[in-house]
Order: structure tokens, then sequence, then C-alpha cells
């Protein structure tokens, strides 16, 4: 395989790079979701207007805290929210909360601009798996649900940790969605899917396309306008 001239993915750095990437796709006005882990860093890189919905009831998700940090006021805490994730936020002027039916209304109905979801393994024809590994049992979650947003995103690192491609010609895992993926962010690149085929956009600085072509399984083309050592 061509050298690896940054890291891994799993880097503080690499997954910043890769949200502020994500980030950039949405606009003011848009409602999104973020998956648990990784992609909630999409929401330190979006612009203003954009609000982000959490699975358990609300549109307007803020900036997370943590009840224990002495700098944020005790009645403030109380009155956190908390994400799908359990995690403690505090919402922003004017969000909204709702039950769980009318959210998940929300997600199955298609309403939502945008979803970031981690990965397995994602396949060359828009499949992705993403809740069962063998031996550890991530649990599916609302994942399915999620993948009927208008804009279905993949924030994964490129391989896994050894070395194995993630971009694969056909998922082995079961799957969460068929089809459905509409891009995929790695630490190294942006594929967009045409047509359930994958379309190489953008590679980031660092990597070159002999990299990509050497670590990735799944069959893609170049765009004709494909930007490299771009600053993700």
């Amino acid at each position: 395989m061509a050298e690896i001239k940054q890291g891994t993915g799993k880097t503080r750095e690499d997954k910043e790079a890769m949200a502020r990437r994500i980030g950039a796709f949405f606009e003011p006005g848009d409602v999104i979701n973020l998956g648990i882990g990784a992609p909630l860093l999409v929401s330190n890189y979006v612009a203003d207007g954009v609000l982000i919905h959490t699975e358990n009831g609300c549109v307007g998700m803020g900036t997370q805290i943590s009840r224990s940090n002495p700098d944020i006021p005790a009645r403030t805490q109380l009155e956190s929210f908390s994400n799908a994730g359990g995690t403690p936020f505090l919402p922003v002027p004017g969000a909204m909360v709702f039950s769980h039916v009318t959210s998940y209304s929300l997600i199955r109905g298609g309403h939502l601009a945008g979803t970031v979801l981690g990965a397995f393994e994602v396949s060359e024809t828009a499949d992705l798996a993403n809740w069962y590994i063998k031996g550890n049992f991530a649990g599916m979650g609302g994942a399915m649900d999620l993948c009927q947003a208008k804009r279905v995103i993949v924030q994964t690192t490129h391989c896994t940790k050894n070395g194995d491609p993630k971009l694969l010609h056909k998922c082995t895992l079961p799957l969460t969605c068929n089809g459905l993926i509409t891009d995929v962010v790695t630490e190294r690149c942006w594929f967009q899917f045409i047509d359930r085929k994958m379309v190489l956009k953008e590679i980031r600085e660092g990597y070159d396309l002999q990299n990509i072509k050497d670590n990735t399984e799944a069959e893609f083309t170049v765009a004709d306008d494909l930007k490299t050592d771009v600053v993700f």
C-alpha cells in the first residue's frame, strides 16, 4: 500500500478535519441529525442557523456541556438537556422540544436535510453497515430510520485499525441501509454517490490519488473537477 502521510483517522486532528469538511455541506435553515461519537463534532463547524435535531425530541441542540463543570452555574446544569447519547447540552434560542413520536415522524418522513453517521463498512453501491461487527454488538439505534434524510453522509476512517479498507465492493456485515448513502468523508478524501456509483470529489492535503486507490477496495470513478491538496 502507498505510504500513509497523515494519521489513521483516529486522531483528534483527523476527526476535527472530517467534521469541518462535513459541516460545510450544510446551510442556515437546514435541520440535521448527528450520530453518536465522532459525528457530533460536526456541530462545532456548521454555520449559524443550522439546527441540530436529536432523536429523543429536540430541534436546536447547542453546546455540549459537562454537568460537573464548575464554570457552569448549578441552575443551568439542572436545566440542561441531554441528547440521544446521554450527553448534556444547552439548547439554542428558539429550540423546540417534543415527543419521541413527533421526533421519529420527522426522521421517518424524510424531513431532515441531512444526517451524519459512522460506519464499519460502506459498499460501492451506497450501502451502509454500522450497527454490528463480529464480537462487538454496537446496537442498531435509530440509524436505519435516519437514512431517510435527504442527505446521508458517512464520516469514517478510511481503513480499519488493522489497515484493511472500509470502502468495499460489498458489505459483509448486516446492512443499515441499502443504496441510500449520498456522501462518504474520510480523513483522506470525499466521495459522492451519483446514481449509486462512487465518485471521488476531493483529496485531502497529504494524500494523493494512488494512496486512495491503494487503500480502497470499492470501485470508483474520479470526478472531472477533482480537487487535490484540499484543506479539511
